[in-house]
């Protein structure tokens, strides 16, 4: 004989058994819980908001944390604008063996011990993979003599290097038009050596496509930092010699030819700051800001070396990969320019002041430019860093993280502290927390 089930279905359980249940649950299966039915939602209601505290969308800083307590897979978000921070556990390979090099729309781009490329939203555990690294335009998979696979950059006669090491030599920067979740909708561009090449794919290809440059850049120039544009469906692109393009995807056919597809919007500025004239100097060639008003703006980050006094912590295994163990990077000043467009004027150096009371957020991440009238615990007309250059990740991938706010006031780089400490590597970057899979 059967008997009649004391609580029938789900949302008959009492409010102690919901919580039990909640408690022992993920992040994204958590915040999915509160859809079930009235009762749990407001059965969850505190553990929620105990457990993901982020209440506006603003920008967070994601990184792996210091505590001994966190295990690989685990990464922490941590909102400045709140100072509010909790715990998200990503899917496989383990964050903390993870090369970040993007994020956007509440994604990340990072690459794995293999090289290839993943987009990875923190708050749900969705991950898509990206074309394989071999399908990318110059590098040639081969083995060494115990068979193990390396790749040959730029040619056949150069030096071959492994896997690993191809993420941190080769990518620049990725970008996302949009979410993942729109599948062949989502464009992803890959900014990469040599010289500043580029490629996309959209989500669910099986390879890169290489778009021709050579017809439409003077020799040796190459494309270094870009930003999209929700507005007009472009993806504007910054060259080494402060040049401004548009890139259009939108009927982009299998082999891009750039003439099709690519245009010069804007000018440089002879004589403009180069970072490279002096050897203390790293190469840095700005972020593309596209502001809410509607200008376009060139953020320069005037980066220098500085010796240290002892080599940097380097985990076992990765010494080979640390090429300058006595070396860190800092931003030392931040130049703001404004952007003509279609030839009626070039760049023109502007002031903090100008930024109109909002935050920049720059870093591997896309840029951004917020309010801060909507978002007031966050500093107006400041920066808030994090490391923005292939240069300070490849030379020293564990050394001191060039993290902070830069006050243009000021022209400092004032510190901020998450509730605590945060692990080199992977680097920390902004994302911008989404709940869309």
């Amino acid at each position: 004989m059967e008997t009649e089930a004391v609580y029938p279905d789900w949302s008959g359980l009492p409010e102690e058994l919901i919580l039990m249940v909640m408690q022992a649950l993920g992040i994204p299966d958590l915040l999915r819980a509160g859809a079930v039915c009235p009762s749990w939602r407001a059965a969850g209601a505190d553990l929620r908001r105990a457990r993901f505290p982020i209440t506006d969308p603003s920008p967070c800083l994601l990184y792996s944390a210091a505590a001994a307590a966190d295990d690989p897979d685990t990464a922490t978000v941590y909102n400045p604008s709140t100072g509010a921070a909790f715990k998200v556990r990503l899917p496989a390979p383990p964050f903390r063996s993870r090369h970040v090099v993007g994020s956007g729309h509440g994604w990340v781009i990072t690459a794995d011990e293999e090289s290839n490329l993943q987009v990875v939203n923190p708050l749900t555990g969705a991950q898509v993979d990206l074309p394989p690294a071999a399908t990318i335009h110059n590098v040639r998979p081969s083995y060494d003599d115990q068979g193990r696979p390396i790749y040959n950059l730029f040619g056949d006669h150069a030096s071959p290097v492994s896997r690993r090491e191809l993420r941190t030599l080769y990518y620049y920067r990725v970008y996302l038009s949009c979410s993942p979740s729109a599948g062949t909708a989502c464009f992803v561009l890959l900014v990469h050596r040599e010289e500043g090449q580029i490629s996309y794919a959209r989500v669910g290809d099986g390879r890169w496509t290489h778009i021709r440059t050579a017809s439409v850049l003077p020799p040796g120039c190459g494309y270094y930092s870009a930003a999209y544009n929700d507005k007009d469906g472009l993806f504007y692109l910054l060259t080494c010699d402060h040049c401004i393009y548009t890139l259009d995807l939108s009927a982009a056919p299998p082999a891009v030819s750039a003439a099709a597809t690519i245009r010069k919007i804007s000018k440089g500025v002879k004589g403009m700051f180069d970072p490279i004239a002096e050897a203390t100097r790293y190469a840095q060639w700005g972020d593309l800001v596209l502001t809410p008003w509607g200008d376009i703006l060139l953020v320069w980050r005037d980066k220098e070396c500085r010796e240290l006094d002892s080599p940097v912590h380097v985990p076992a295994g990765f010494e080979h990969e640390v090429t300058r163990p006595f070396h860190e990077t800092y931003t030392q000043d931040i130049l703001l320019y404004k952007v003509g467009v279609n030839g009626r004027k070039k760049l023109v150096e502007i002031g903090g002041t100008d930024l109109r009371g909002h935050a920049l957020f720059l870093g591997f991440n896309s840029s951004m430019c917020l309010s801060t009238k909507d978002f007031p615990l966050l500093k107006p007309n400041c920066a808030y860093l994090t490391d923005d250059s292939w240069e300070s990740i490849s030379l020293n991938m564990f050394g001191c993280r060039d993290v902070g706010i830069w006050n243009f006031e000021t022209q400092t780089l004032e510190e901020m502290k998450p509730v605590d400490a945060w692990l080199n590597w992977p680097q920390p970057i902004w994302i911008t927390p989404s709940l869309l899979s």
